[in-house]
């Protein structure tokens, strides 16, 4: 349905708070999503005044998505439901025009498009989607002298779709706890775990339950030869991992062994394959290879996966994230005197890390790991 409205209120913002001199604050501009309280606050106002003509009001219970714009004119045109809404987003495969996606193909979402409906840089907007079973609300009031950036609009679209997708990633990271604990396990948001296979590990940590064989277990049977081949087909696109590929398949081949002594040898393999690339990155970025230490390198990657995300900090590659990752746990030193020898590139590597570490999930957790730099650098 779309709705053209002769005139609407002059609406300029929502009341925040009110101090006892008389001064106010107000809200002109708003993102917010339905786990939040006020949410419902402000989208009852919003339906009231304009949600209000008849052909709209008798079917406002089934609204699930709407957009208002409101012209300088106060004349206003609202579109209901069943416009069309274009994710722009990264595909962890490439995939042929027309195919179902799914979440588990999704890598990141970068921005929301409305491709059908044109809006100016001088229109008001207010914009409610729904994404699963819940709601993100978008307010901007133009005041005098303001102008709508419709790219900004799009970019904070696509950051709270991706955050009501992809809940799991993000309630990890907002519980310390639990991301810690994670972390201490050799897990991470690893972008080729997005999807069921994620949910069903963040659902562990939650619940403060510890990690069962047989969730390791079904979890390592998802990664069968075929999976495997489908990732490294596209590893061997890129210049870094083309450089390492017969090392890189010997740790892969090691690992569809599914023996102790399989995954010794993908771990002995893969974790200082880790570094390998890494460095070969910071060559291929500063022409410098030598006497560089590994805070070098480690800055380096993360440093490009920032220039990928710009500004946005809650991409799914979580550079920060994944910085603190490689420091605490890929990277962590040891102490053979105090009995610090947690696996690591460096207890591996100095044959410091004892027999009970190189176990199938620290070996999964290698191969998941050198995929998070494929994305980095691709």
């Amino acid at each position: 349905m779309h709705v053209s409205v002769k005139e609407v209120q002059h609406i300029i913002g929502f009341l925040d708070r009110v101090f006892p001199d008389g001064r106010a604050d107000m809200i002109v501009s708003l993102r917010i999503t339905s786990d939040i309280p006020e949410f419902y606050t402000y989208i009852d106002q919003i339906s009231n005044i304009y949600l209000s003509p008849p052909e709209v009001s008798k079917s406002v219970n089934r609204i699930h998505n709407f957009l208002i714009l409101i012209h300088n004119d106060l004349s206003a045109d609202i579109y209901i439901n069943d416009f069309k809404v274009r994710a722009r987003m990264r595909l962890k495969r490439n995939l042929e025009i027309g195919t179902l996606i799914r979440k588990s193909d999704i890598a990141d979402v970068q921005a929301l498009e409305l491709p059908e409906i044109e809006i100016q840089d001088s229109d008001s907007v207010i914009c409610c989607l729904k994404v699963g079973w819940k709601f993100l609300l978008y307010v901007n009031f133009l005041g005098e002298g303001r102008r709508l950036d419709v790219a900004s609009m799009q970019t904070d679209l696509g950051r709270f779709y991706r955050y009501l997708s992809f809940q799991e990633v993000y309630h990890t990271l907002e519980s310390e706890a639990c991301f810690k604990e994670m972390v201490a396990d050799g897990w991470f948001p690893f972008i080729e775990l997005l999807g069921k296979d994620y949910e069903e590990l963040a659902a562990i940590y939650k619940n403060g339950r510890p990690v069962s064989d047989h969730a390791v277990k079904t979890l390592l049977d998802r990664f069968d030869k075929a999976r495997l081949k489908v990732m490294t087909d596209e590893w061997w696109e890129n210049f870094l991992f083309q450089e390492k590929r017969e090392l890189l398949q010997a740790g892969i081949d090691a690992f569809l062994g599914r023996t102790k002594s399989d995954y010794i040898n993908c771990i002995k393999t893969l974790y200082t394959e880790i570094e390998g690339i890494m460095r070969l990155l910071y060559f291929k970025e500063t022409g410098k290879g030598s006497r560089i230490g590994q805070k070098e390198f480690i800055s380096q990657l993360i440093a490009i996966g920032e220039r990928y995300t710009g500004a946005d900090s809650d991409s799914l590659l979580l550079p920060q994230q994944f910085l603190k990752y490689l420091t605490e746990n890929v990277f962590a030193n040891f102490n053979v005197d105090t009995g610090m020898v947690d696996l690591s590139r460096h207890s591996v590597a100095h044959g410091a890390a004892e027999g009970n570490e190189y176990t199938s999930e620290r070996a999964l957790q290698g191969i998941l790991i050198l995929d998070q730099i494929y994305f980095y650098t691709s």
